[in-house]
């Protein structure tokens, strides 16, 4: 009897080490990171438009699962990468087809795509500050 307390205890010290460690981990979202060095905070500008998509996506091999949106302005339509999808189901960040949004950030070739990189992000009921004035991603403080 002993022994099957003794499994079930570290199987659940177990579950509960790996969940915490994939909820964090950042898998080349944090600052410093290949990905991090295209955001230019020389080239910060502001974009707004309607939400045509939303998607769940790594934005380069290697990097775990972000939140991209699609953005139709006037005249076209813009690839934005938000954050890591940790840090949006987190802060429960429910952003949805049709919300009008307005987000800072800068453009950036990110694995052969032009993308727009975000560092605010205002949607109904929500604003949301994604890097600092320097360009460091804010989810780094939050892990």
């Amino acid at each position: 009897m002993n022994i099957v307390k003794f499994v079930l205890f570290f199987s659940a010290i177990l579950f509960f080490s790996v969940e915490l460690y994939s909820q964090n981990k950042t898998d080349g979202w944090e600052e410093g990171s290949k990905y991090n060095k295209h955001f230019n905070t020389a080239k910060v500008d502001t974009i707004a438009g309607k939400i045509l998509k939303v998607e769940k996506k790594a934005p380069m091999p290697g990097m775990a699962m972000g939140i991209e949106l699609i953005i139709l302005r006037k005249k076209d339509t813009v690839t934005v990468q938000i954050c890591p999808n940790w840090m949006a189901e987190n802060l429960q960040i429910n952003l949805k087809v049709n919300d009008e949004v307005e987000i800072e950030g800068c453009k950036a070739l990110c694995n052969g795509k032009e993308v727009f990189m975000a560092s605010r992000l205002v949607a109904p009921g929500i604003i949301l500050q994604l890097r600092d004035e320097k360009g460091s991603p804010i989810w780094d403080r939050l892990r």
